[in-house]
Order: C-alpha cells, then structure tokens, then sequence
C-alpha cells in the first residue's frame, strides 16, 4: 500500500471514531433533548411521564441567591426559557415573552434562565443589558453552574420549557417560540 493511501485510509479511520465518539458524548450530555422527539411528554428510555423534579436545577438570581426552578414553579404551571443576550432570536422573542409574563405572571412561573459562561455571557452584563432595554423586572436567574442548561440540553439558544402544574414537562423546545401557541398552552394550564 502506498503511504498516501495508507495515509488516507488511517485519516479516515481516525475520523469515524471522532464521529462516533461525538454522537456517543452528545447523547450522554444532552438527555433532556429526547423530550423533543415523537412525544415530548416522555422519555424514550423508560416512556414515563417526565417531570420538573428530575431535571431540576439551581439557579442564581441577581442577588447572587442561590434556588432551584422546582422551588421557583412553587406548584405552578411554569416556563423556563434558556436565553442569552448575544442571542439574535433570544432578543427578538423578548417582546413577546414580556407581554405574555404580564399577561400570566401572576398565575403562572416564569424563570428567563441565563446561560452565563464567563465570557461572552456574564451577570453585570446582562443586568445591563435587561436595564437599557426596559425587561430589568422580568424573572431572571442566572446558570452560573451551568447545571440547568445541562440538565435540559439546552445547548441551541432559545430553548422554551413548558411544565404543568403537577410538574409534568409538557415540552421543551429548541427555537423561537410562538407567542399564539404558548399562550393557547398557559390558558388551557390555568383553567386547570
């Protein structure tokens, strides 16, 4: 075998166990992404219902308190929202989750979940950030651990996490959200 073929071939090789490896990793770290497939209501391991409780997470406010999102739903139907402010669609969709946390907050829990990394994302900067943009009174809680973003996979900003009352994950969804849509969901949690 020639050296450029052998070379080629160990390339290759080496290549497909770095892919696999990738998937195999991706998988691990990211279990809460299963609840976005065929049914978001259950896990596709065990096909139980999945709940708030087993992802649960702490989160910091601006304070610097520590609590937990369980603790933050306190019984009642919840979003959490994983968000950035370098985040283009994170920004846009904040007019709407504004609105709709005036129209339901006091009947329903909202945690806008930063996902702070020491860099590009950083506390003083977002408590800036929320100030100049009129949003300093939205529910915001900071992943200074990185634990809730890891516990629901939300590595793809935004990510929408809907919980019911019982603590039941209705969805979690990467993407911007739609407003009509998530509103239609908190009106039919409420009457509950």
């Amino acid at each position: 075998m020639k050296k450029s073929a052998r070379g080629a071939l160990i390339a290759g090789v080496v290549l497909a166990v770095v892919l696999v490896a990738a998937v195999v990793g991706y998988q691990a770290l990211a279990p809460a992404r299963r609840l976005t497939q065929d049914n978001p209501q259950t896990t596709t391991a065990t096909q139980e219902v999945a709940r708030l409780a087993d992802y649960d997470a702490t989160v910091y406010d601006k304070n610097d308190e520590a609590t937990t999102l369980t603790q933050i739903a306190n019984g009642r139907p919840m979003v959490i929202n994983f968000w950035a402010t370098w985040c283009p669609y994170c920004v846009r969709e904040m007019p709407d989750f504004a609105q709709i946390v005036e129209e339901y907050g006091d009947r329903v829990a909202f945690a806008f979940v930063d996902c702070v990394d020491g860099s590009r994302e950083r506390v003083q900067t977002t408590e800036k950030w929320l100030e100049e943009n009129g949003y300093a009174d939205l529910p915001v809680y900071y992943d200074i651990d990185r634990e809730a973003c890891a516990a629901f996979g939300a590595h793809s900003l935004p990510t929408t996490v809907v919980v019911a009352a019982d603590g039941q994950i209705l969805s979690a969804e990467p993407g911007a959200i739609d407003s009509t849509l998530l509103r239609a969901t908190l009106e039919q949690q409420v009457r509950q």
